[in-house]
C-alpha cells in the first residue's frame, strides 16, 4: 500500500471535501481519502493509483490540486517541486 499526500484548492466546506474524498475513492487503486476542507491536506491510500488520474478527477470535480511544498506558489494547479510559477495563477511547469 502507497500513499500520495497532495494539497486541494478551492474547498469551502465539508460539502466540498465530502466530493473529493467521493471522486477520489472512484478512481481505481484507491483504497482511501483523507481530505481536511479547511486546509485542503489530502492523503489517498492506494495500491498502484495513477495520480495523475487521482488529480483528474478532482479538477474534473471544479477544484484544484497542488502537488508542490513551496508556500510561495500561486498557481491554483501547481504539479511541479519546486515551484518555478510563482508570478502567475497557472501552472508553467515543464
Amino acid at each position: 500500500m502507497s500513499q500520495l499526500a497532495f494539497e486541494v484548492t478551492g474547498m469551502v466546506c465539508s460539502g466540498c471535501s465530502d466530493t473529493v474524498q467521493r471522486v477520489v475513492g472512484a478512481v481505481s487503486g484507491v483504497s482511501s481519502a483523507k481530505v481536511d476542507h479547511e486546509s485542503g491536506a489530502t492523503v489517498i491510500d492506494h495500491d498502484g493509483a495513477d495520480a495523475e488520474a487521482v488529480y483528474a478527477a478532482i479538477n474534473d470535480a471544479g477544484f484544484g490540486v497542488r502537488t508542490t511544498s513551496n508556500a510561495a506558489c500561486k498557481c491554483a494547479n501547481c504539479r511541479c517541486d519546486p515551484c518555478t510559477c510563482t508570478a502567475s495563477k497557472q501552472c508553467n511547469c515543464s
